[in-house]
């Protein structure tokens, strides 16, 4: 008799934990009105204060062709990683990501080193994103 009783009382523990398993919130009109006036002031500035990676920079003779080529090499490689060219003579850079802290850059920079050793992180003006 004790253990069915005991037993009773396990299916019942079990049936109410498994009756929880959804959860549901529900956000104030402030605050969703506060989120939304955010993403559209960054939408509107377009840039803001992140990080990148600088995977490349050449100089010299058809620079500009070799650093298209190695663009399209890296996005060939990461799809959902964007490249970017920039030039500060003498050279094009080739810089990738759009990182708001220096840690996902770092993740990213983890993935990336093996086929671009040289990389490393530098600050830069990113694209926002939401």
């Amino acid at each position: 008799m004790r253990s069915f009783i005991v037993t009773l009382v396990l299916i019942i523990s079990c049936v109410q934990c498994m009756a929880q398993n959804s959860v549901h919130y529900s956000v104030e009109p402030a605050i969703a009105n506060i989120q939304d006036d955010y993403v559209r002031t960054w939408r509107r500035l377009g840039e803001m204060n992140g990080y990148r990676i600088q995977i490349a920079a050449v100089t010299g003779t058809n620079s500009k062709s070799t650093a298209e080529s190695e663009r399209y090499l890296f996005l060939s490689r990461y799809p959902d990683i964007p490249a970017y060219i920039s030039y500060m003579e003498p050279y094009f850079r080739i810089r990738v990501g759009n990182f708001a802290s220096r840690l996902d850059a770092y993740f990213a920079l983890q993935e990336i080193i093996s086929l671009y050793p040289n990389a490393y992180i530098i600050p830069d003006k990113i694209t926002y994103s939401n």
